[in-house]
């Protein structure tokens, strides 16, 4: 049976294993599906413009602006070119001439330090060394992106966006100042209204237009300047990528509160708030770090790769905390703080080591380290659950949560060529942020559902149960009154069985000692009177005890009747020559039966015999000396079926009757009519006994009576032929 147990357990735990496995494999394509659908509309392309390499110009038309135009390539770079340099009459070919450049030119994510496997630097021996700068008391170096655009569509304004820019960008267009956009070159701090979206508007008035972007950078700064393609936009175009990031940082910032007002209402039904504080740590540090990273908060750029750097580590530490209280378990308690604070002990001495050294900030170590730190936490979130609380209630919200926040870091530390200003991460936090909500509202709503249904039940069972005590309580109060009535009829029998068995006793008393002391003194006739009075004293207290005997015993649970068939006719013929012989002259007992009919039951004789004894021993007593009997059978619907026939028996007399208020009190046990009299002997069982026989007969008694006319008994059998 043990071996039997655990094999059933073995079972269930592997099924338990495969589903989550399963589940955490739906949850890594569903993530897999988004991040593919992301990369396929919100990241830039390569170049889809035409490039005329004789003019050394991209060819822009109106079918070109149908869609946003990428500038990939082709591009020209002048190192430590400054806005100064600009003149009204400054030509791209005349700057060649006089700096050093590189043509071919591709923009990637790694700026001026990386420009392309095509690039061909020109009046240099290939050695290009940066001037540093000091602008604001910053190390600054500088350079220049230039291309040129042959203009040819209807549209009179266009839009030049750079995207994503590690330093400052100020965007010249033949030589006129249209903009400026990136980070700031001083310690201040600027709401950016526009959402990150870097555009500059271009009024076209010629053919051909020339485009310098003048980058100025931090030197500690890794990757300087252009780090995305730069667009051209219809006015269209730039009005949607304008708008949509600002929108959507609306939306991120709604979802945020609603998550941090919905968690405080769910948590504070948490036995530990640990869970909550840790929730809201990590979606806060998560959500300014979008606000940072995507030029909602205008840094310069070492401020900027701080903040990012601070924000990261501390949502990365935060969401393992999170995932890790989720889990409560005694074998593993130790386990679950201990992991908390090794997990925040390392996250801080990251950020710490960066500050107290600002030249690692912006260093492939720290992207490492990054990379480094989020795997560990990520994969030791999936082994904790998949590994140490497989059996727990919040498994798949663990798993859910572990898979989506490694997919939502790695997407922080990838560099995006983004189209329109919302981030992949943005995107994966809000789908993560939806599902945590509708998970604990799910689970919350199946809560409410099963106590609303438990308190239906219970309500139910509340209402069944009460019913039934209130049934019971009727029954305990009908029983106590019954009981209270025979404790009443008990004490009034008690008081006339003692009162009639003193009678007959004190009688039978007198007698025997007149025959003792006066046995020489009577007569013969005297003698034999006395002792006929002894004998008729003798049977009346035999009546009366054999009346209390009869009634003990049908009272009695294993108390059995012998039914059989029996003839009523015959039963009450005998009866009848029994009594007729007994009565006085003064009184008459007739019968009246049919003559073909032997009116058949199912009874035993015994005690049907004694119902009607009792029945014409009632009708003798309480009938004046000269009175008249009469016991009367038939059969009623004798041409109906057998099963609706009855047997009917009367026994009918003309004697004192019943007072109408006491005729319902008759067959209670140890009653007897007020107007029954004193000289009238008796127990009040005699029609008590009658009715129990009768109900055990499953037959019906009545009694209908009249006061100085008479009463009758109808008995109503069912016929077996």
């Amino acid at each position: 049976m043990v071996n039997k147990k655990s094999a059933v357990k073995d079972i269930g735990s592997n099924d338990s294993y495969l589903l989550q496995l399963l589940y955490s494999v739906l949850i890594i394509i569903s993530l897999m599906i988004v991040i593919f659908v992301f990369r396929n509309v919100n990241v830039r392309e390569t170049t889809n413009i035409k490039y005329d390499y004789v003019t050394s110009s991209f060819v822009i038309n109106d079918d070109a602006l149908k869609r946003p135009a990428y500038m990939s390539d082709n591009w020209i770079f002048v190192p430590n070119f400054s806005r100064n340099e600009i003149r009204y009459d400054t030509r791209i070919d005349n700057i060649m001439k006089t700096h050093p450049y590189a043509d071919h030119v591709e923009i990637t994510n790694h700026g001026w330090n990386n420009l392309g496997s095509k690039t061909k630097w020109n009046r240099t021996d290939g050695n290009i060394v940066f001037d540093e700068l000091e602008l604001y008391n910053i190390p600054t170096v500088t350079g220049a992106y230039m291309t040129k655009i042959k203009y040819s569509s209807g549209q009179s304004k266009i839009y030049l966006d750079l995207g994503d820019i590690n330093g400052h960008a100020y965007v010249y267009c033949n030589n006129k100042y249209v903009g400026e956009a990136g980070d700031l070159l001083e310690y201040e701090i600027i709401p950016n209204y526009n959402g990150g979206h870097n555009s500059s508007a271009i009024q076209v008035d010629s053919g051909t237009l020339e485009i310098i972007i003048v980058c100025y950078s931090n030197s500690k700064i890794t990757s300087p300047g252009l780090v995305t393609i730069p667009t051209i936009l219809s006015p269209t175009y730039n009005t949607v990528f304008s708008t949509l990031p600002t929108a959507w940082i609306s939306v991120i910032f709604t979802i945020t509160v609603i998550a941090i007002i919905a968690g405080y209402h769910l948590g504070s039904t948490f036995k530990d708030n640990r869970v909550y504080y840790f929730f809201v740590l990590t979606i806060l540090h998560i959500f300014l770090y979008n606000i940072v990273d995507n030029y909602f908060l205008i840094l310069d750029s070492t401020t900027k790769q701080a903040a990012r750097l601070l924000f990261f580590i501390g949502a990365a530490a935060f969401s393992y905390c999170f995932v890790s209280v989720l889990f409560k378990s005694k074998k593993y308690k130790n386990i679950g703080s201990a992991d908390c604070i090794v997990v925040s002990c390392i996250g801080i001495a990251f950020v710490a080591l960066d500050f107290l050294d600002s030249s690692l900030i912006s260093t492939p170590f720290n992207e490492f380290c990054a990379i480094a730190y989020v795997s560990l936490l990520a994969v030791a979130s999936i082994i904790k659950v998949l590994f140490f609380h497989l059996d727990s209630k919040n498994a798949l919200f663990g798993s859910f949560a572990s898979i989506t926040v490694f997919f939502i870091y790695f997407a922080m530390l990838s560099q995006e060529n983004l189209l329109c200003n919302i981030s992949l991460y943005s995107v994966l936090y809000f789908i993560a942020l939806i599902g945590i909500l509708i998970s604990f509202i799910r689970r919350y709503t199946l809560q409410y559902r099963e106590l609303v249904n438990s308190s239906t039940h219970l309500k139910l069972a509340i209402e069944q149960k009460t019913a039934h005590i209130s049934e019971i309580n009727k029954d305990l109060i009908n029983t106590n009154k019954k009981l209270l009535s025979n404790e009443e009829a008990r004490k009034n029998v008690m008081s006339n069985v003692s009162h009639d068995l003193r009678t007959p006793i004190t009688a039978i008393r007198g007698y025997a000692e007149l025959l003792i002391k006066g046995s020489s003194t009577l007569s013969d006739e005297q003698k034999n009177n006395y002792l006929n009075n002894i004998l008729k004293r003798s049977i009346q207290m035999e009546r009366i005890v054999s009346d209390i005997v009869e009634i003990s015993k049908m009272e009695a649970t294993n108390f059995e009747f012998n039914f059989m068939d029996l003839s009523v006719n015959e039963l009450l013929d005998e009866i009848y020559m029994l009594y007729s012989s007994d009565l006085s002259a003064t009184k008459e007992l007739t019968l009246d039966l049919p003559e073909e009919d032997f009116l058949m039951v199912k009874a035993d004789p015994k005690r049907l015999s004694r119902v009607f004894e009792n029945l014409i021993s009632n009708a003798i007593n309480y009938t004046n000396e000269e009175a008249h009997i009469a016991i009367k059978a038939w059969r009623s619907d004798a041409d109906k079926p057998l099963s609706e026939q009855r047997i009917h028996i009367t026994v009918s007399d003309d004697g004192i009757g019943i007072p109408p208020d006491e005729i319902e009190r008759v067959f209670d046990r140890f009653y007897r009519a007020k107007n029954s009299g004193q000289n009238i002997k008796g127990t009040g069982l005699g029609l008590s006994i009658v009715k129990m026989i009768i109900d055990k007969h499953d037959a019906e008694i009545t009694v209908t009576s009249e006061i100085g006319v008479g009463t009758t008994f109808h008995i109503v059998m069912k016929p077996t032929y």
